[in-house]
Formats: structure tokens, C-alpha cells, sequence
């Protein structure tokens, strides 16, 4: 019944399949109605699946054949068979037939979710027919069929004339016949292909009826286990036969196993011929490989049901059964492998090439681990790794360029992925190691893994003096530098495990692992003596973090219970470190100073330190004795060679620095478990007496040299690295007679600089000194518990030693000439406390914040105060925080009462210095209290006697707190002064508004602390308490009118500015009360401020009023910067605040404020006329808000998004005037060009502002006379700056904008270069000749620069001997520039 259904719909589409047309979209039609048809069809059967049926099973298979996809498929080829075994018909019909048939085929086999074994077989072999090329008399016979009135001549009733034309026309018409007609079949080959495609894509359907899908049915699992078999083999079949019948051409399909591969296409055993892959198109070999992709997804849904069907039988008889691959199956997968990797032979498309090699990857995933799910399989029948990796090497590097707008979009990464996934087998999931990799001949290419091979073939590119193939590397040096990094990246990929879960030692032979230990061994040693750097990306340094990862991971699989796979892995291991330390063991012990003796002690000790503990064991017992032997047989002798012995040293050394890594990364990754025995224990005691036998003859004056220095590195190391619990008293006798020699050295000249810079030699010594000392302290008091006696020795050392250093850190010189000083005693305290635990820090930092209490409670008169006035404790705080690791921040910070905290200090250094106390030297006044509590209430505004007295006062605190200040606040800058964040707070709460001139003292010192902390960490705000947050954003009035103030002292009222920006800017920033301070500050204090002092200066330009403008002007520009931060609805606070500034600078009104129009006279000449320079001061305050660095990413393009059509609008309007350009708009020309991003502006709009820009230029070269006389008010250099500054950019950025201006330019640079001004004029000089050396490199104005050429050199000659030294350097390079042109 359902056949009788299906077969109007078959007959249909056979129908049209016969239709005589010309209409290339019929097959595609019919083939996604055939789709549509049998998913349907799939549909209802699973449908039917679900339901009970009562029938029996020989009643399923009857039913079967007509109402499953199996039985559609079959009945639809049976229906479409005649479309295909057309006779008398012309040949283009029959094709056509051929082709939309083999479409509705196509169509059922993807609507087909999944196919029984027999109706793939059979569909198979018919579909594999029709890829093979038809015969050349199957050819012949259809070219008859084309036209049967063309073949030959009927002379009968014609004359020999009309016989003639009719020859003549057939002629005609064949010579006129298409071209490629001789294969007129390769379109249904092709169709073929695509189905055969579809076809093994497919999944395999074991039980097709439907009592055996039943749940409960009881199926027979061996029998089906047996059918998944059989399909594999017979995808892997029809995949090759398809493959092979596919390359054939028309005169070899009928002899298939005598023939000659060529153009470097191969025969893969009797049958399977791919010679005519390289004749066939592109399009047509991607078709093919297509078709070998869907041979594998389908093996790879086989498999997956062989593991279900597997799981089930070992459930029903309880015991896990496994399987074993037949060998038939294993037969047709290797030689599916083989095919494949033939395709890639000569193959030259990217596009081709890049599919073969995700083709060859999927083949490694697929079939590569069926082939170890058998113990034992016979070798005929192994995984062809050896021809896939001779298919893939010839394209190892990948050497690909793409060109220029590819539409495909290929890349040279893109292929080689594709390559390295093939080499490394990436996806491969197998494990397993065989004996027979070890055997005699284990080490030959036939058995070798692809592991080894392409592990070979990279060495081959890294060591290439080792190998004599035909490898070339580049030939400068660089390149193959570059090139060896490369090939060491590859065997990192390779070699290295991805993941914790996986391998590196099955598939790799101990003979090789030999020859990898050496050819690394040998490239280390290259890349050492041509390397010019030692940083972390040389090749030498690469180069050791390979070999130590690799040793690693195999030390890391080693451990196991001594199963094979484990005992094979140890034996690798022996292989790749013993081989390395015993052949480089020989050069560091002969001749340690040597290129090749300081190249083995670098890769030795990187594999000690980053190797595992086994590595590091092995190589400290093979090289540390012969370098012991090596220092003993030279301890007697008078010649012995200082160079020898101190790289000796230098290697005991580097071997306890990686000693002491090594156990850190033990301990850090064993949740602290530490090793015992000690790497070092056999060897310390030692080590300690051969070192200290370098010291002898010193007696602390002076060194022996480069020996000594090694000697007092390695003594550190020892005391770092070392278990010292098992030392003796004779070895504590002698660190410490080494320590009290190094002290002596260090205390009798503390300060570095205070040697000759030529003696290098001498500070090298004291720095070493420093180090061991520092050494030294930190781990008596890190190993100070429950240890034995020998360490309490070394304990009660540390302790004496560090009053003495802590002395001599706070007492100095009574004024030093360095700004940063450098001493070693504090080089021995930031070491000690770097080095050793937290109680090291916790003794350290108290004692130096009670010595700056002491040192600031010292009487000073205030006259004799110095601006030098050195506070050392802070000093060495401010060192130790900069070099002695977080320890000390975090103790200075978290330090409480009793003893002294930093609050202190601060209230000690804001206590007003006692003028008569020291008035006669005779009375002594008691030592001041320090008080944490600021003293408050009415006694505290007692008027001063006398207000010079008081003012004196001021400025003397302040000039003290000036010299201090940069210390202090390097301790507040560091991450852990958030927790002083709230008590800095409190202590400026107290105090503002100021109420006395103590007041201004203590705001002195406290708003750049605070100013430090609020800006200098990003999670600050997430860290002050509420009641802190509270206080900031109350005290933000009182802060703006502190910064607008010009009572204050212009250093406090900066850092309280820096204080308010922070506030407004981060404060709440979850809530709105930040944006509504911003409001409430412009409404209540900058408006009014600003409108009062420009009304102001409508009427006077005297000094004070300006600076209350400026004041003003640029607190508003502070706020505007604080709102374009926030961002969000805060940002029309700023573009108000933006637009209002450019409005006043370029027609000097606003809403907000107005200047006074300049006269007209004046604006003829607007450097020397007030009215015209006071435009500058809101473009400067403009300025200021683009140069803000904080922020999201679009404020700037939005603001001037707001304010160009402005200055647009002015320069249009001042383009006419023949007078100078207006300053204000000049000024914010040059600081647009000078700080926005061009994209931001455009370059039309750049175009318009570059010529005011230019008479700006002009203009001021031609009066330097004027600004060079007084400008100390009139902020004139300033502007000067910032138009050369924007002529700089400009000439990089927009070189042809400004070609048409060089003439111009050059004479009004040579102008500004030669002028002889005061020290003030300086930078701009600088930059004036900066320009006119750019100018010669411009590429469109080498005419107007070689018409300059001979004034320019002849103007800078004359400056060369200018008084400042960076001048006359500037000058000089600068001529060179203009004479070589």
C-alpha cells in the first residue's frame, strides 16, 4: 500500500527528469522536494516507532521496504533507473536526464536521517558507477546520437555540387561543436560525487524495524556490533572507489592497476589511483575532498554507536568486554589514510591546501585512535603516520603571502594552524605505548610516531648545523633568529602538554629525547654567543624555558606507581638531563669562565630552577662537586686565574639562586610541604668556607675586584637558599666573621654617590655587601623559632647587626647635594625587609618614624631654616617603600598605638618651629608632645603678638614641611596607603575652612597626602568608610573656595584642587550627588567668582586682578573636567562649561562673563595689549580640559563636537581682517590641533585652522622682542609654546596640509631659534629647532628647503656656541640635519 502511495510522487519526478528543457533550476528543485519528501517520511516512521505495534518482525520487514526511507530510497532508484539506461536519444538529453536524476537522489539521501547497511551498498556501487568515466566507445556511440542528419550523406537524387555543400556544411558543423566535448559525462560524475557525499554522511540504521526499536526487545547486540563493522569498511570503500573512478579519464577506466603516477600524485595499492586529481579544476578536486570528509563523519557516527552497542553488551553479561578492531576494517582505514594524504601532494591552491589540511587533522582524530584500541596489531595494518607526515612536511614553514584584496580571506596563520594541527595530531584522543619502540630498530622513520617526526623535522630548523638535508635557513641574522624562535614555538606546541590531563612521553623514543637534549644544549650555546640582549624574548632564554618546561612535565608523568608507561617516562627523563649535565659538566668545570662555561652554568641552572625537584637534584649533585674540586685545587695557589675562580663562584651561585626558586615553586604549589633532605644540606658547609677564604686579606678597606664580588654573591645566595639548621659552630664562626667584615665596609661609607663615578668597581662591592647584609638579617629573623642553636646564633647576628644600620640610616650629612639619595645602609634595610617575613618590617618602620619624630622635634631657628632641611628617617622610609617590597607599606600604614604612626609625624611636622627657645643656647625648652588630636576652641584664635613674628613663623614650618614632603608622600602614593585614607580625612575635616596660620601649615602638608591617596589608587572608593565618603563630600565648598583663593599658598591650593577633582569625580558614583556638588559649586562659587573678577578687569589689568580671573577661570575648567569624566547627564555640565570658555576666547562674551573688546589700534598689534592677552586665559583653561587623561573614551569628541562650529564661525569672520590673529582664538587653534585627535577634527576643519595658525607663527617670530623683555605677567611665552607645540604635530600629521606654508615657516622658525633670550626662553627654543629639523624630512617641500638651505646653516652656525649645553647639542643636530640634505 505505501509503495502504491509513493510511487505517483517517484513517477513525477521521473517524469521531469525526462522533460526536454533548458531550465537549470529543475534539478535543484527536484532536489529539495525529494529533502522535504523524506524527512517527512522519517518523521512518521519515528512516529510509528513510539507507538506499540502488534506486528510481527517478518511483517516489519515486508513493511520495511516501502514504508521506511530504506525502501523509499530503493523503490526511488528502481523508479529513476531508466532515466540512466537511455538509448536513441541525443546525448545533451540523456545527460540531462542523467544529472536531474542523480538531484532527487541527492535530495533523499539528506532528507534520509539514517540508512540500513544494505541499501547503502547498493546505492554505494550504483553511484560509485557513475563516477568512472565511460569508455571511448560509449563515447563515440552517444556523439552519433548527437544529430543523425550530420553523420552521413544520402547521394541518392543529388547532383555532385549539391553533394558537395552537404559535405562541406558537416564539416562546418564540426568543426563548430564546443570544445571538452569528448568528456560529455562530467557533470553526472560530479552529481555522483555529491551523492556518494551525502551518502556516507549519513548514519547507520542497525535494526530498521520496529519491534526490534522497542525498548524491551531483546536485540541482538553481536550481530549488530558486527553490522557497525561492516559499514565503516564500506564507507571507507566507497569513499576511495568514488575517489579513484572520479581521477580516471576516458582512456585508462578500463585498466586500473597498470599505470604511471605523475605530477606527484601517487598510487595508493592496486586500484586506488589519484594521477588525474591534478588534472581535475579546483572546484572539482574540492568535490572530491568533500567527499572523503563525509566518509569520515559518518565513520565517526559508527564509532559512537559501537561504544553505545559495546556498553550494552558489557551491562547485560556484567563484565566490560571491549572490542577489537577487525583487521579488514583496519586495512580499509589505512589505506583511507593513505589516500588522503596522497591528495596532498603537489597541491599549490591555498584554498585546496587548507582543506586537505583540516582533511588530514580529521582523519588523525577519526581513525588514528581505532588503531590502539587492540593491543597487539599486526604491523601491515599500522596508522600510515610516515605518509601523512611526508604528504605534510614539504609545506612546513609555510611560506604564503596573501594577496592584496583576497576575497577568500585566507591567511598564512590560517594554514599554518592547519599544518601544526596535522603535525601534532591535535584532536587525536589515544594513548598507549608500545615496547617495540625501544627496540634496536625503534628508532626508524618506518615505525617513528608523527610526534618524533615533526619533532625531528623542527629541530632540523633550530639546530641546522646538526642535520645535512636540505633545509636553508634565512640568511641575515636576524631573520634566523627569528626563524629558530619560530621552530622552538612549534616544539613548544608539540612537545609541551596543553593540559594537565594529557602526555608527552607515548609517543616519543628515549633516541630521541637524547638527540633533543643535545641539539638544545647546542642551540643554547649559539644563542649565547650571538645574542646581543639577555631579556626574557631572546632565543637563549626561550630556549632554557623549553628545556626546563620539558623536563618538568616529564619529572610531573614520572611519578606514578612504576607501572611501564611510567618507567618509560623516567627513563626519558634520564635521557634528556643526565645527557645534558654530563656533557655540560666537562666545560663548566674546566673553564667555567669560558663562553661555553658560562653557557652550560645558564642552562643548567634553568632546568635546576624550573626542572621539578628530581632535576634540580640531579643537577646540583653532578655540578656542584666539580666546581667545589675546582675552587680547592686553587686555594694554596699564588698563580691561581681570579677569572676562573670567580665564574666558578658565580655558578655555586646561580645554582643556589635556582635552588631557592626551585623549592619556592615546590612549596608554593604543595600547599607548603617542604623537601627534605635539603637540596643543599651536602654542600653548604662547604660552600660557606670556600667563600669565606676569597674574603681573607680585605680587612675591610677595600677588594680584590670581580672575584670578590662573585663571592659576595654567592654568600648571599647561601644565606637566601640554604637550610641552615644543620651548620656546625665552626661554619657560624664563619658567617659571621663575613658579616662583621661587610658591616665594617658598609658603615664606614654609607652614601653611594659620595664616590667617584669611575669607580664602579668599589660600588659594585658595596652593593654586594648590602645584599648579603640584608640577606643576612632577614633570615635571622625568619628562622628564629624552635630551631637549633646555630640559628639562634645566627638570630642573635641579625639582631645586633640592625640598630647599627638603623642608626646610621637616619644620620647623614648636614645637607646633601643629591635631590634622591642612594646609601647602603638603606640598601641593607629595603633587603631585609624585601627578603624576610613581616616582623622584619614590623621592627624596622616604627624605629624609623620615632627617629623622624626626633628628628623634627630638634631645635631649628627659624632664620637658619634651609630649603635643604633633610629629614634622613623619611628618607630611608621613602626608599624601603620603593625597594622593599609591600611589607613596608603595609606596616607603615597599619601601624597603631603606643607606638608612632604616620598621623604623628604629620602633626609633629605641622607644629610651628619655636623661635625662642634657641635664643641664647641656654635654656632648653622640653620636648614637644605628640598630640593626635588637633587642639580646637577659643584659645586657638588667640590673637599673635606680633603678625611678622607669626607670618615668619609660617613660612619657616612651610619651607621645613617643603623639604620633607616628597618622602612622605612616596609612602602615601604606594597601594597601602588606602588605609590611612579615612584618618587623612578626619585631619582635614578639622581644619577647614582655616582659621589661623597654623591652619594653612597643616593644609600644607595634609592636601598633598590626601591628594596622593585619592588619586593615586583605583579602589579607593571602595574601601573608605562611609562616614569618610560623607566628610569628602561635605567639605567640596570649602575646598573650592581654598584652591580659588590667592591668600593660600599656590602649592596647597593645587593639591586641593587635585583633592576636589577626585571627589567630584569618583564620590557616589553610583548615585547623583556628585553631578549636583558640580551644579552647586558653579552656581554658588565659580559663576560669581568668575563675573565679579572679569568685571573687575573690564576696568584695571593689574597683576592681582588677572591672577583672580585666571583663578577662576581654570577652577571652572576643573569642574568641567570632573563632569566629562563622570560622563552620563554630568556631560552638558561640560559641554556648557567647554563652550562657555571658547565663546570668551573667541568673541569675549558668554552667558556666564564678558572681556572687554579690545580697541581697534590694539588689535592691530595684540602682543603688547592687555585686554587683547586676557583672551588667552579661558583658551588655556580649554586647554586644560582636553588634556585630562581620565575618563571614558567619546568626552573629548563630544566637547568638541560642541565648541568647533564656535571657532569655525570666528575664523570665517576674522579671515578678512588683514590684522594679526586674535589671541584667544590663536590659542585655542593651537591647543585643538595640539591635543584632539585628528579624526575628531577633520581634515577639512584642519585645513581651515591651519593658516591662523601659521600668522600666529609669523606673527610672534616677528616681535620676539617684545615677549622676550617681561613675561613673567602677561603669559605670552606660554602661548608662544603651545603654537609650536601644535606646528610639531602638524608637521607630522598633516604633511601636505602644510606644504604650500614651508616658505613660510622656515624663516619664522630660524627666527625663534636664534633668538637670544633668558633661560625662561629655553624650551622654546628647544622646540622651535625641533621643528625646523622635521621640516627637512618633508617629502612635497624639498624645493623650498633647498632654496633655505644655505641661510638656515648659516643663522644656526652663529648660535652654536649658545651658554646652555642642551642648546648648543639641539643646534648641532640640528645643522647636521640641514647640511646632508
Amino acid at each position: 500500500m505505501e509503495s502504491k502511495k509513493l510511487q505517483p510522487s517517484f513517477q513525477a519526478w521521473f517524469d521531469a527528469c525526462l522533460v526536454h528543457d533548458e531550465n537549470a533550476d529543475l534539478a535543484q528543485r527536484l532536489r529539495q522536494e525529494a529533502k522535504k519528501h523524506f524527512e517527512s517520511l522519517c518523521q512518521s516512521s519515528e512516529d510509528k516507532v513510539s507507538s506499540p505495534s502488534k506486528s510481527s518482525v517478518e511483517e516489519d520487514l515486508s513493511n520495511a521496504s516501502s514504508s521506511t526511507s530504506n525502501g523509499a530510497i530503493a523503490l526511488l532508484v528502481s523508479i529513476l533507473g531508466p532515466a540512466f539506461s537511455q538509448h536513441n536519444v541525443p546525448i545533451n538529453h540523456k545527460l540531462t536526464a542523467r544529472v536531474r536524476a542523480v538531484y532527487c537522489l541527492i535530495g533523499a539521501l539528506e532528507g534520509s536521517s539514517s540508512l540500513t547497511y544494505g541499501v547503502r551498498q547498493g546505492v554505494g556501487n550504483f553511484l560509485t558507477e557513475l563516477c568512472r568515466a565511460e569508455t571511448i566507445e560509449q563515447v563515440n556511440s552517444d556523439e552519433i546520437m548527437i544529430d543523425s542528419s550530420n553523420t552521413y550523406v544520402d547521394g541518392a537524387n543529388l547532383t555532385p555540387e549539391e553533394i558537395t555543400q552537404q559535405l562541406e556544411a558537416m564539416d562546418k558543423a564540426q568543426q563548430q561543436r564546443p570544445k571538452g566535448s569528448s568528456q560529455p559525462d562530467d557533470n553526472v560524475r560530479d552529481c555522483a560525487i555529491l551523492g556518494l557525499s551525502a551518502l556516507l554522511h549519513s548514519s547507520l540504521d542497525v535494526f530498521p524495524t520496529q519491534q526490534s526499536q522497542l525498548p524491551k526487545s531483546t536485540c541482538p547486540v553481536e550481530e549488530a556490533i558486527g553490522v557497525v563493522y561492516q559499514s565503516m569498511e564500506l564507507r571507507m570503500e566507497l569513499a576511495m572507489q568514488g575517489l579513484t573512478y572520479r581521477c580516471e579519464s576516458n582512456d585508462s577506466s578500463n585498466d586500473y592497476n597498470s599505470f604511471n603516477a605523475g605530477a606527484g600524485y601517487e598510487t595508493i595499492g592496486p586500484g586506488l589511483n589519484v594521477e588525474g586529481l591534478s588534472q581535475l579544476p579546483r572546484v572539482k578536486r574540492s568535490l572530491c575532498f568533500k567527499l572523503l570528509e563525509g566518509a569520515l563523519d559518518g565513520l565517526k557516527a559508527d564509532n559512537l554507536q559501537l561504544e553505545q552497542l559495546i556498553q550494552q553488551q558489557s551491562s547485560k553479561i556484567k563484565e566490560d568486554t571491549g572490542y577489537i578492531v577487525p583487521v579488514t576494517l583496519l586495512k580499509e582505514m589505512s589505506k583511507f589514510a593513505s589516500l588522503a594524504s596522497s591528495c596532498l601532494h603537489g597541491e599549490t591552491d591555498p584554498r585546496c591546501l587548507l582543506q586537505l589540511l583540516r582533511l588530514l587533522n580529521k582523519v588523525q582524530q577519526t581513525i588514528l585512535p581505532l588503531f590502539f584500541r587492540t593491543p597487539e596489531n599486526d604491523s601491515r595494518f599500522r596508522f600510515p603516520s610516515v605518509e601523512v607526515f611526508d604528504a605534510a612536511a614539504p609545506y612546513y614553514p609555510i611560506q604564503f603571502t596573501p594577496p592584496k584584496n583576497d576575497p577568500h580571506g585566507i591567511t598564512r596563520k590560517m594554514l599554518q594552524d592547519a599544518l601544526m594541527a596535522v603535525l601534532c595530531e591535535r584532536g587525536a584522543m589515544y594513548s598507549g605505548y608500545s615496547t617495540k619502540a625501544e627496540e634496536p630498530n625503534g628508532d626508524d622513520n618506518e615505525n617513528a610516531s608523527m610526534t618524533e617526526l615533526s619533532a625531528r623535522m623542527f629541530l632540523e630548523r633550530l639546530d641546522p648545523s646538526k642535520f645535512t638535508s636540505d633545509y636553508e635557513p634565512p640568511s641575515s641574522p636576524e631573520s634566523a633568529e627569528e626563524d629558530k624562535m619560530e621552530a622552538l614555538r612549534d616544539l613548544s606546541i608539540l612537545l609541551l602538554p596543553r593540559s594537565s590531563a594529557s602526555t608527552i612521553g607515548s609517543h616519543i623514543t628515549v633516541v630521541f629525547v637524547s638527540e633533543l637534549s643535545s641539539s638544545l644544549a647546542r642551540a643554547h650555546e649559539e644563542a649565547v654567543s650571538s645574542d646581543k640582549t639577555t631579556d626574557a624574548n631572546s632565543l637563549a632564554s626561550k630556549v632554557r624555558k623549553f628545556a626546563s618546561s620539558f623536563a618538568y612535565n616529564l619529572v610531573s608523568v614520572g611519578v606514578g606507581n612504576g607501572n611501564v608507561k611510567v618507567l618509560h617516562n623516567t627513563r626519558l627523563w634520564e635521557a634528556f638531563v643526565s645527557d645534558a649535565t654530563r656533557k655540560l659538566i666537562s666545560n663548566l668545570s674546566t673553564s667555567p669562565q669560558s663562553m661555553h662555561g658560562r653557557s652550560a652554568t645558564a642552562y643548567l641552572a634553568a632546568l635546576a630552577a624550573e626542572g621539578g625537584i628530581p632535576t634540580l637534584r640531579k643537577v646540583l649533585d653532578v655540578s656542584l662537586p666539580r666546581l667545589l674540586d675546582l675552587l680547592s685545587k686553587h686555594d694554596d695557589s699564588t698563580s691561581a686565574d681570579d677569572e676562573k675562580m670567580a665564574a666558578a663562584i658565580r655558578a655555586i651561585a646561580a645554582f643556589m639562586s635556582s635552588c631557592y626558586v626551585a623549592l619556592n615553586k615546590w612549596e608554593r604549589d604543595n600547599k607548603g610541604v617542604q623537601v627534605h633532605p635539603h637540596p643543599l644540606s651536602r654542600y653548604i658547609s662547604q660552600i660557606l668556607r670556600k667563600v669565606a677564604t676569597v674574603f681573607k686579606g680585605i680587612h675591610g678597606k677595600g677588594n680584590d675586584g670581580p672575584l670578590t664580588l662573585a663571592a659576595a654573591g654567592a654568600f648571599e645566595s647561601a644565606l637566601t637558599a640554604a637550610d641552615l639548621t644543620g651548620l656546625e659552630e665552626g661554619d657560624m664562626d664563619v658567617i659571621e666573621e663575613v658579616l662583621d667584615l661587610m658591616a665594617a665596609v658598609l658603615l664606614e661609607k654609607v652614601d653611594v654617590n659620595a664616590q667617584r663615578d669611575d669607580d664602579n668597581v668599589q660600588k659594585k662591592w658595596g652593593k654586594a655587601c648590602a645584599r648579603a647584609l640584608g640577606a643576612a638579617i632577614s633570615t635571622g629573623f625568619h628562622r628564629s623559632e624552635d630551631l637549633p642553636t646555630c640559628v639562634g646564633r645566627l638570630e642573635s647576628l641579625s639582631q645586633s647587626l640592625l640598630p647599627k644600620f638603623l642608626a646610621s640610616s637616619t644620620a647623614g650629612p648636614v645637607c646633601s647635594s643629591k635631590a634622591h639619595l642612594e646609601r647602603y645602609d638603606w640598601m641593607v634595610l629595603a633587603g631585609a625587609c624585601a627578603n624576610g617575613s613581616t616582623s622584619v618590617s614590623e621592627q624596622i618602620v616604627p624605629s624609623l618614624l620615632s627617629s623622624a619624630i626626633d628628628v623634627l622635634q630638634k631645635k631649628v631657628d627659624v632664620g637658619e631654616c634651609s630649603p635643604k632641611f633633610q629629614c634622613f628617617p623619611l628618607m630611608a622610609l621613602a626608599y624601603l617603600i620603593r625597594c622593599g617590597g609591600p611589607n613596608v607599606g603595609n606596616i607603615f600604614h597599619c601601624v597603631s598605638s603606643p607606638a608612632t604612626t604616620p598621623l604623628d609625624v604629620i602633626n609633629e611636622l605641622c607644629l610651628p618651629l619655636d623661635q625662642e627657645s634657641l635664643q641664647d643656647g641656654k635654656e632648653t625648652a622640653p620636648p614637644k608632645q605628640v598630640t593626635r588630636q588637633l587642639p580646637v576652641g577659643m584659645s586657638h584664635l588667640q590673637l599673635p603678638d606680633s603678625l611678622a613674628k607669626d607670618e615668619e613663623m609660617k613660612n619657616a614650618t612651610i619651607q621645613r614641611a617643603h623639604s620633607v614632603l616628597p618622602y612622605l608622600i612616596e609612602a602615601y602614593v604606594c597601594p597601602s596607603s588606602t588605609y590611612s585614607c579615612d584618618n587623612l580625612v578626619a585631619f582635614v575635616d578639622q581644619i577647614l575652612p582655616p582659621l589661623s596660620e597654623l591652619d594653612e601649615v597643616k593644609l600644607y602638608v595634609a592636601f598633598p597626602l590626601l591628594a596622593a591617596v585619592l588619586n593615586g589608587q583605583k579602589d579607593i572608593w571602595k574601601i573608605v568608610s562611609p562616614a569618610a565618603g560623607e566628610r569628602l563630600l561635605s567639605m567640596t565648598t570649602y575646598l573650592a573656595q581654598f584652591s580659588m583663593s590667592s591668600d593660600h599658598d599656590s602649592f596647597s591650593r593645587s593639591a586641593a584642587a587635585s583633592c576636589l577633582f577626585a571627589i567630584l569625580k569618583h564620590e557616589d558614583e553610583g548615585g547623583d550627588s556628585g553631578g549636583d556638588n558640580i551644579q552647586h559649586l558653579l552656581d554658588r562659587v565659580v559663576y560669581p567668582a568668575v563675573t565679579e573678577s572679569a568685571a573687575y578687569l573690564q576696568q584695571t589689568f593689574d597683576g592681582a586682578c588677572i591672577a583672580n580671573v585666571e583663578a577662576a577661570i581654570n577652577f571652572m575648567a576643573l569642574l568641567g573636567s570632573a563632569a566629562a569624566c563622570r560622563g552620563g547627564r554630568y556631560s552638558q555640565i561640560a559641554d556648557e562649561i567647554a563652550s562657555c570658555l571658547v565663546q570668551v576666547a573667541c568673541t569675549g562674551f558668554s552667558t556666564v562673563f564678558a572681556f572687554k573688546t579690545p580697541e581697534d589700534e590694539a588689535q592691530k598689534h595684540p602682543i603688547i595689549d592687555p585686554a587683547s592677552l586676557a583672551f588667552t586665559l579661558p583658551a588655556a583653561a580649554f586647554g586644560s580640559m582636553l588634556s585630562v587623561k581620565s575618563g571614558g573614551p567619546f568626552w573629548r569628541q563630544r566637547i568638541i563636537h560642541k565648541t568647533l562650529p564656535i571657532l569655525m564661525k570666528t575664523l570665517q569672520e576674522q579671515a578678512s581682517s588683514r590684522c594679526p590673529p586674535a589671541l584667544g582664538s590663536l590659542a585655542i587653534v593651537a591647543h585643538m590641533l595640539c591635543s584632539v585627535p585628528q579624526t575628531y577634527l577633520g581634515e577639512s576643519k584642519i585645513r581651515q585652522m591651519i593658516p591662523t595658525l601659521i600668522a600666529g607663527l609669523v606673527y610672534f617670530s616677528k616681535n620676539m622682542d617684545v615677549i622676550v623683555q617681561n613675561d613673567k605677567k602677561t603669559k605670552r611665552l606660554d602661548l608662544l609654546s603651545i603654537i609650536l607645540a601644535a606646528l610639531t604635530k602638524t608637521l607630522r600629521m598633516s604633511q601636505e596640509d602644510v606644504t604650500k606654508f614651508i616658505g613660510v615657516i622656515i624663516p619664522s622658525l630660524l627666527l625663534l631659534s636664534t633668538c637670544n633670550a633668558s633661560e625662561t626662553y629655553a624650551p622654546n627654543q628647544l622646540i622651535a629647532l625641533q621643528c625646523l629639523e622635521i621640516v627637512t624630512t618633508h617629502p612635497n617641500a624639498r624645493n623650498a628647503v633647498l632654496r633655505e638651505k644655505d641661510q638656515v646653516t648659516a643663522a644656526l652656525s652663529a648660535i652654536v656656541d649658545h651658554p646652555s649645553k642642551i642648546i648648543r647639542q639641539a643646534v648641532v643636530q640640528v645643522r647636521n640635519a640641514w647640511f646632508t640634505i
